[in-house]
């Protein structure tokens, strides 16, 4: 076999090149081509005759799957029947990107999935519009390849096309983690850090207010407090050791600068054995929400911001009334003002532990 050499250079016919390569992978050839971590050797994920070629070329076990990259979410969700909490999640934080999330498959087994980053992989999963088989392109139990010439050297003859797009950037394989149910277990680390993924996929919930210096650190508090009584331990586990902690945060739509809760708030909850004394304002930032797997905001209108700052969290936020309603301001109010907000809360937050603590 003749393999074909092109080389894309960033000018316009670059995606006559991508095009020619897809029409070949939905004939069931192979193609390499790069990704930001290595050189990848992609067959149709359909094409049983491509995954028996793919396995041939590689020179790998029979039986042994392949992880799938993905043109879109939409794709991977597809592919697996369905992503739990922390694929999700993880999905939502790194993709596109050097991560690789291991699944549940409808039906049996496990399916290896990946979005990538770079803009000639990215731009030949859209020309196809299929899950590509991928592993890295080279002899199993070779140097993963991150280059062109490598590739060449390696594989030239035995596959149908190199896609040279210059040198990978990062130059090792993707973070590989395997999910189940609420379990986490990190297989390989890559340029994303073990520490950062168990930071990740910890189970979030983020209570929003205005000001965050009575309404949503009351919430928190109950939070915190509700978790702890009930026994509850972290909701996840990281199968390699240690558990995922719980973390319950609050910020405030309207903070400016950074200040402690409201001495009436500290004094209300402090009635009820709550200590919030130590709490200080922070602002809503797109990288809590993003980071968020429950959001409940005090009002509607705090609620809509939320989702107009950050569209895609409109299914993680809600109110924190389950009736719909508003918790109102106690600002500049009496004790007995705040106490009441206070017990508005905790009757809220009863819910909220029953639903967080049931992940």
């Amino acid at each position: 076999m003749r393999t074909e050499y092109l080389t894309l250079d960033g000018g316009p016919g670059d995606m006559a090149k991508i095009g020619h390569a897809a029409r070949l992978l939905q004939a069931g050839a192979l193609v390499a081509f790069p990704t930001e971590t290595v050189y990848g050797l992609g067959a149709d994920a359909r094409n049983m005759e491509a995954l028996v070629r793919l396995t041939a070329v590689k020179g790998r076990r029979e039986g042994k799957p392949y992880s799938l990259m993905v043109p879109s979410l939409r794709h991977a969700e597809a592919a697996a029947g369905g992503f739990p909490r922390i694929a999700r999640k993880l999905a939502r934080l790194y993709w596109p990107g050097p991560l690789t999330i291991v699944v549940p498959r409808r039906g049996g087994g496990t399916v290896g999935l990946r979005l990538p980053e770079h803009p000639v992989a990215r731009a030949l999963l859209a020309h196809c519009g299929f899950p590509l088989a991928t592993p890295s392109a080279n002899r199993s139990g070779m140097p993963e390849p991150v280059s062109a010439a490598q590739v060449r050297e390696a594989l030239d003859g035995e596959i149908a096309l190199i896609l040279d797009g210059g040198p990978a950037r990062q130059g090792r394989p993707s973070a590989v983690v395997r999910v189940l149910n609420e379990t986490l277990q990190i297989q390989r680390e890559g340029l994303i850090t073990n520490a950062e993924l168990l930071e990740a996929a910890s189970p979030t919930v983020l209570f929003v207010c205005s000001g965050n210096t009575c309404r949503s650190p009351m919430a928190a508090g109950f939070c915190q407090l509700g978790m702890a009584e009930a026994h509850k331990p972290p909701t996840s586990a990281y199968a390699g050791g240690e558990g995922l902690p719980f973390r319950v945060l609050s910020a405030g739509t309207s903070v400016i600068g950074q200040r402690g809760a409201d001495k009436l708030a500290i004094e209300a909850m402090r009635e009820v054995g709550v200590d919030i004394s130590g709490h200080r304002t922070r602002p809503l930032t797109p990288v809590l929400v993003d980071r968020a797997d429950w959001i409940f905001a005090m009002t509607r209108a705090q609620r809509d911001s939320i989702v107009a700052l950050m569209p895609t969290s409109a299914e993680r936020v809600q109110l924190l009334s389950s009736r719909n309603e508003d918790i109102s301001d106690p600002a500049a109010g009496s004790l007995e003002l705040y106490r009441r907000v206070r017990d508005r809360v905790a009757s809220c937050l009863r819910d909220v532990v029953r639903l967080v603590g049931g992940t």
